[in-house]
């Protein structure tokens, strides 16, 4: 067997940013917000200046955003994860049904990350 190949120079380039419908998909499929809330996260989210909408509705991070995932991830890298998101707004809907008292979910919730 024998191959011919001829070696090129390319760069890498990073994946497309995600769309708004992306990430309210993604959103979903992880448990984070609800169809209610998924709209005002996103929309948050641009005015707190941690993202922009660029170009195709595509959701951009701003240098802010990104210190503060990068942050987040220094501080515990568990804080920036989508599971670790949707597990938190469980306990706040346990709290809000009244099925647990708040301070044992906050105690809970802060243990989580000691």
């Amino acid at each position: 067997l024998r191959v011919d190949a001829v070696p090129r120079e390319r760069q890498t380039r990073p994946p497309d940013r995600l769309t708004e419908a992306e990430c309210v998909a993604l959103m979903e499929k992880h448990g984070i917000g609800t169809d209610a809330s998924i709209p005002s996260h996103i929309e948050n989210v641009c005015k707190r200046n941690y993202v922009q909408v660029d170009s195709g509705r595509r959701l951009r991070p701003t240098t802010l955003g990104l210190a503060l995932a990068r942050g987040f991830g220094v501080v515990d890298a568990a804080l920036v994860q989508p599971a670790v998101r949707a597990q938190i707004e469980k306990l706040c809907d346990v709290v809000a049904r009244g099925d647990a008292p708040r301070g044992r979910v906050v105690a809970h919730a802060i243990q989580m990350f000691a």
